[in-house]
C-alpha cells in the first residue's frame, strides 16, 4: 500500500464529512407539516343530529378551528380563540367549559366568560340546521368579537 500524503488524507476526510452530513440530514426526524387550517366558506358539517346536547364536539377543531357545543339544545359553533390575549382556549370536559392554558381565563360550554381576566365571550361562528337536518357553518361570519 503507498504512502497517503497529507493532501490525500485531507482530501479522503472532506469525503467522509460530506458523506456524513448528506446521510445525516437523511436521518433528520422530518417535522410533520401543520395541516392548514380552513377559516372561510361555508361547510356542511355533519348531521345536527351528531351533536346531541350537553355535549362539546372537538373533531373539527384542527379542520376548521371550531367547535361545536351544545348546552341544551341550540348548537352553536366557537371559535376558542381567548378573548383576553388570543390563546387558544382547551376544552375541560369536566369542567364543560373552556380554559385558557395562558391566564386562566374560563368560559362556560356556549363561550361565555365566567370572572376571570377575559371581559368578552368566545367568538361564535354562524352556524344552522338546515331542512335536511345537517349542520352548516360559515366560517366567515364571526360574532362576538
Amino acid at each position: 500500500m503507498e504512502d497517503l500524503t497529507r493532501r490525500d488524507l485531507l482530501v479522503a476526510a472532506g469525503a467522509v464529512a460530506v458523506a456524513s452530513c448528506a446521510a445525516l440530514q437523511g436521518c433528520q426526524i422530518q417535522e410533520k407539516a401543520k395541516p392548514t387550517l380552513i377559516t372561510t366558506g361555508t361547510v356542511n358539517i355533519s348531521p345536527a343530529s351528531d351533536f346531541p346536547a350537553g355535549r362539546a364536539n372537538l373533531k373539527f377543531l384542527t379542520t376548521y378551528g371550531i367547535i361545536i357545543a351544545n348546552d341544551s339544545g341550540t348548537r352553536v359553533a366557537i371559535r376558542p380563540k381567548c378573548t383576553h390575549q388570543g390563546c387558544i382556549a382547551e376544552w375541560d370536559e369536566k369542567a364543560r367549559g373552556y380554559e385558557c392554558p395562558c391566564h386562566g381565563a374560563k368560559f362556560t360550554m356556549l363561550g361565555i366568560p365566567l370572572p376571570g381576566p377575559a371581559k368578552k365571550p368566545l367568538p361564535l361562528v354562524a352556524c344552522a340546521v338546515e331542512a335536511d337536518g345537517t349542520l352548516t357553518v360559515d366560517l366567515t361570519k364571526l360574532y362576538g368579537l
